[in-house]
């Protein structure tokens, strides 16, 4: 099933929802991303 809220990349890592995840988690998953992937660009 997808959640079409929370488009995780690693929904198995995921604790809570992508926008808390800290920058450590956002390490682990994503390695040295500037910006967390999994969080959609508000305008």
């Amino acid at each position: 099933m997808c959640d079409t809220e929370n488009k995780c990349e690693r929904p198995e890592n995921l604790k809570t929802k992508p926008e808390e995840c800290t920058p450590e988690q956002i390490k682990e998953c994503h390695g040295d991303a500037e910006q967390h992937p999994c969080i959609e660009e508000q305008d």
